[in-house]
């Protein structure tokens, strides 16, 4: 009800803004809510659900189906808009070789727990470094499915390539946000992000919800980076060197990271590794500590109505996380390519067994997948 209350108030001329929810088969309430918000706003709400669970990009585009507007606006479940978010969206399309706008992605619940709280310093530290670099060239390589403006000729041409993506055969439903990103880039077109256009959202707050979505967006982006080193001559000539440098980087330090922490013990023995280990560890919880206290300064001038972190200090502890991150979660992102669930959905007997092959590793994430699903 927040999402559709945020938007049903944002600073945009009624009679030009197209409201259209659908429900993929949500196993919460969140049809019934839909249904409320409806009642209370009948002139401007249209409402659906899809007939079985389909998958974001196969929603999107049911909800394509029905839309008229020259620009639509894709957002999650969860998102609450501020209010001059679809007039600063819609803006940057004054420039006609912008093709993909997104906006700055606020955390809601940044003190709820030590999870939500790296969340949003790794948000921080995303957007305003690494997504920034990338902005600046306009050649923004993954705009956030949470926030997400773009042309509607543009979507409709690159539909049936997001909507059919596979990994060897394997239909894909995670990361439809950055391989549409990724393919409205190669057809010529800027991507960029908007800071002043500002949304926030839910991070999840459960160890195991976090890792279900951090493993979805790991495999998303490795995928990617496999997909474009495969088409390197046609990056390179489409994007240039600098924009598409700093664009795959960030996945290849992951992969090199994961790799040297792997062979870091049988090849300089286990003194020297815990060594390196211990460096690593205290340096990244000295760069989130910072982090935390930039974010605290900042925070009210890129986001206003964001809450600064209670305790900056214990940011500290991201470190451990960082390690679990880049190790466990990178080996079993690339172990999963052909895993073809969202990630946070049940899991049913026929979508396992087309995936046993893989042993235990993909059993054991599947099996996770349906845990916290279900909650059993």
């Amino acid at each position: 009800m927040e999402t559709i209350d945020s938007i049903m108030v944002a600073d945009w001329p009624k009679d030009k803004l197209e409201i259209i929810a659908i429900d993929d088969r949500s196993t919460d309430n969140s049809y019934q809510y839909l249904q409320q918000a409806r009642q209370a706003n009948p002139d401007r709400l249209r409402i659906s659900q899809n007939p079985v669970n389909s998958g974001k990009h196969v929603t999107l585009t049911r909800a394509l189906e029905q839309a008229t507007g020259e620009i639509v606006i894709c957002i999650d479940s969860d998102c609450i808009f501020d209010k001059n978010v679809i007039r600063e969206l819609v803006a940057c399309f004054c420039d006609p070789k912008v093709g993909a706008v997104g906006g700055h992605i606020g955390i809601a619940n940044v003190n709820e727990n030590v999870f939500t709280m790296v969340q949003a310093l790794v948000y921080f530290m995303s957007f305003q470094v690494g997504k920034m670099l990338q902005n600046v060239q306009g050649s923004m390589f993954c705009i956030s499915g949470c926030l997400f403006a773009v042309r509607r000729e543009i979507f409709e041409e690159v539909e049936e390539e997001v909507r059919t993506r596979n990994w060897f055969g394997v239909k894909v439903r995670d990361g439809e946000d950055r391989y549409m990103t990724h393919a409205i880039l190669m057809r010529g077109w800027k991507t960029i992000i908007n800071p002043a256009a500002v949304c926030w959202t839910a991070a999840p707050a459960q160890l195991s919800q976090l890792f279900s979505q951090q493993l979805r967006w790991r495999r998303s982006g490795l995928r990617d980076l496999f997909w474009t080193l495969a088409r390197l001559p046609q990056h390179l000539r489409v994007m240039g060197p600098r924009p598409l440098l700093t664009a795959v980087l960030p996945e290849l330090f992951t992969v090199i990271w994961a790799m040297y922490l792997v062979t870091v013990i049988p090849v300089f023995g286990i003194g020297n590794a815990l060594d390196t280990v211990a460096s690593a560890f205290l340096m990244f919880c000295s760069v989130f500590m910072v982090a935390a206290v930039s974010y605290n300064h900042f925070i009210k001038h890129i986001a206003y109505g964001s809450d600064k972190i209670r305790y900056p200090l214990l940011a500290g502890l991201a470190g451990a996380w960082f390690f679990m991150d880049s190790l466990l979660i990178t080996i079993l992102a690339l172990c999963t390519f052909d895993v073809g669930v969202w990630g946070t959905r049940e899991v049913n007997t026929v979508q396992k067994n087309q995936y046993k092959w893989l042993g235990f590793v993909t059993d054991f994430y599947l099996e996770k997948v349906h845990k916290t699903s279900t909650g059993k």
